[in-house]
């Protein structure tokens, strides 16, 4: 082994720098194979692909297919499933996305999604709401919301 062969304080400095560098890459880890899935209200009827989703999200549509306006909910901009989310279904970064709201409210052409800080919150939301959208772990789901994507 090659911690085996250096020197014991040459090792327990290795030792002390990796050890929270493994940490914090398992753990990055662990949350990037955490699986997002897209969220409505069981009562909502309208049908949805990914292409929608990110008209919605991107603010380039405000409403439902049938015309009933949609209610967009968001997690705030350190949460890391916030950054799966873009990244995965939207195929942009959070800075890329903070570009695009910025730009959607001052020109007036959109409102920014309203922020939860929780999947319980954000399910909540959506359940109690008929024109809600959200996102949350996969992990989180239950029989109050409707997956729409994966």
């Amino acid at each position: 082994m090659f911690l085996a062969n250096l020197p014991r304080r040459y090792r327990n400095v290795l030792l002390r720098v990796l050890t929270p560098l493994l940490l914090l890459f398992a753990a990055q880890g662990a949350m990037a194979e955490e699986e997002v899935v897209v969220i409505t209200n069981l009562e909502n009827a309208n049908v949805i692909d990914r292409a929608y989703v990110v008209k919605v999200y991107t603010g380039a549509v405000k409403g439902w297919p049938d015309g009933s306006p949609i209610f967009v909910l968001d997690y705030g901009q350190d949460s890391e499933l916030r950054k799966i989310f873009y990244s995965r279904f939207i195929g942009k970064s959070p800075a890329a996305m903070r570009a695009i709201w910025s730009q959607n409210i001052f020109t007036g052409k959109a409102m920014p999604p309203r922020v939860t800080q929780e999947d319980s919150e954000m399910k909540r939301i959506v359940a109690g709401n008929r024109n809600a959208i959200g996102y949350i772990r996969a992990s989180q789901i239950d029989r109050t919301v409707k997956v729409i994507d994966r």
